[in-house]
């Protein structure tokens, strides 16, 4: 499928599920305050969601049209999604599933995703420490481990990918094809220092494709590995 039409899709999804969240507002923020505890869910058009420090709401899904989401240090959430909007895990933080159409995902230090994150346009970061359960996927944005791990599979299309300071991905790496990408600048992957990717490393469309000589990886298919020494190729 296209990315245009996972993006229409997954933009009616994440609105009909808002729609029918236990509590809808327009135009107004979802604010859960510090040390707080909160039940139910919460949805909203034209808004921010805002988890409080130390709050604890890990039963609450919360959805956005149009707003960014905000999960702040030592919070607990479930599902989070916005369509138009950047979404921040702060430190020591858990999530449940994370999802967003246009906007870029940031997990921090020791914190924990014990669903699947999803995007379509927009970057994934994963901090020191932090911890997916599930699958890390995107089509336009790249995706970036420092010390973190993931347990399912990593997917991009374009934006490419760092995997680095002793980053783990225990499932599969893949770049998926991107159509005509004739014109377009190949994606770098680089496998950094004391990193590992346990699965097959899939690349169906060219790559420029870096491993550092301490990385340790599964097969390879579709590009040729390009081995360095340093802190960062070249």
């Amino acid at each position: 499928m296209k990315s245009t039409g996972i993006l229409g899709a997954m933009a009616i999804a994440l609105i009909a599920i808002g729609l029918s969240a236990c509590t809808y507002s327009a135009n107004e923020d979802i604010r859960v305050a510090d040390g707080e505890s909160h039940r139910g869910d919460a949805s909203t058009i034209n808004g921010n969601v805002d988890v409080g420090e130390n709050a604890d709401a890990g039963d609450s899904n919360f959805r956005t049209v149009n707003g960014r989401i905000v999960v702040r240090d030592g919070a607990q959430v479930n599902d989070c999604a916005t369509v138009n909007g950047s979404m921040k895990v702060g430190e020591g933080a858990v999530a449940g599933n994370l999802r967003t159409v246009n906007g870029d995902l940031r997990v921090g230090r020791d914190s924990r995703v014990e669903g699947r994150i999803q995007l379509v346009n927009g970057s994934v970061e994963l901090g020191p420490g932090s911890h997916v359960e599930g699958d890390v996927g995107t089509i336009n944005g790249k995706i970036e481990m420092r010390s973190a791990q993931v347990v399912g599979d990593l997917s991009n299309v374009n934006g490419g990918m760092l995997i680095t300071d002793g980053s783990e991905v225990q499932g599969d790496l893949t770049v998926r094809e991107a159509g005509d990408d004739r014109h377009s600048r190949l994606p770098m992957i680089v496998i950094g220092p004391d990193s590992r990717v346990s699965g097959g490393l899939v690349f169906e469309r060219p790559v420029e494709l870096y491993v550092h000589d301490s990385a340790e990886i599964g097969e390879v298919s579709g590009a040729e590995i390009r081995r360095f020494s340093g802190s960062e190729p070249g």
